[in-house]
């Protein structure tokens, strides 16, 4: 039989019929980590994104078992003074092609999503919908076209509001009630360290899947950032192909 195509989809679950309900977690990345990771991008002429998408891509693989992932990103979208100066919601989705394999080492990872990043941030002006009109995948009730997981990087200084004499105003995170995608990670280093937000469907994750993830993700990190060079495999801890469903 054919291998399969590029997946996004981190585990295998029924999925349900009205409106997938969401949740979230944000969870730390302790300091030392985080400037490890930095070390490990600015060795490896990438960002901290870069990294980050390397390793999501290195557990996706690992926990799904497939070796042709599709992970999507989101672009600002303001590629003109114009946009930066308009009001209005610009972003648009890219698909991302990775291709993690258990013997593959990291950097070599790394160096596709980096390739996969540039190549994608040049071409971020393409409508989603345009790329889906294009390639025309299967479509399934309740499940978006092409990627189902996606991950980023939160590191545009935070808003500030300016109210009337007397009123203090502070942002307020919502947590959301249903989820767009199967599971999205977000590195957020908009408040002096370094966290991961992660939102997921709950009919796929609860609470202690979802902080799991992140305990193996930040160990990949870890590892991946002690030894580039080191296998996929063995940067998530030799539990390759040990499938999360």
């Amino acid at each position: 039989s054919p291998p399969p195509g590029p997946a996004g989809s981190p585990a295998r679950a029924p999925r349900a019929a009205d409106r997938p309900q969401g949740a979230s977690l944000r969870a730390t990345v302790e300091a030392a980590d985080a400037e490890a990771v930095r070390r490990l991008a600015r060795a490896h002429r990438a960002s901290l994104y870069m990294v980050g998408l390397a390793a999501f891509a290195a557990l996706l693989g690992a926990r799904t078992g497939r070796t042709d992932l599709l992970v999507g990103t989101a672009f600002a979208g303001r590629t003109s003074v114009a946009a930066e100066e308009s009001v209005g919601c610009f972003v648009n989705t890219m698909p991302l092609r990775l291709r993690p394999a258990p013997r593959r080492g990291f950097a070599d990872l790394l160096a596709e999503a980096r390739a996969a990043a540039l190549f994608a941030g040049e071409r971020q002006g393409v409508p989603f919908d345009a790329v889906v009109e294009r390639l025309r995948p299967a479509r399934h009730p309740h499940r978006n076209p092409l990627v189902q997981v996606a991950f980023g990087v939160q590191n545009a200084p935070a808003a500030t509001w300016r109210g009337a004499q007397g009123l203090d105003l502070a942002g307020v995170e919502l947590a959301p009630d249903a989820a767009r995608l199967d599971l999205t990670c977000w590195l957020d280093e908009r408040r002096g360290g370094l966290e991961a937000l992660w939102t997921y469907r709950t009919d796929l994750f609860d609470g202690p899947r979802a902080q799991a993830w992140h305990h193996d993700f930040v160990g990949v990190l870890r590892r991946a950032a002690a030894d580039p060079a080191r296998s996929l495999a063995e940067c998530v801890d030799d539990s390759w192909g040990t499938r999360d469903d």
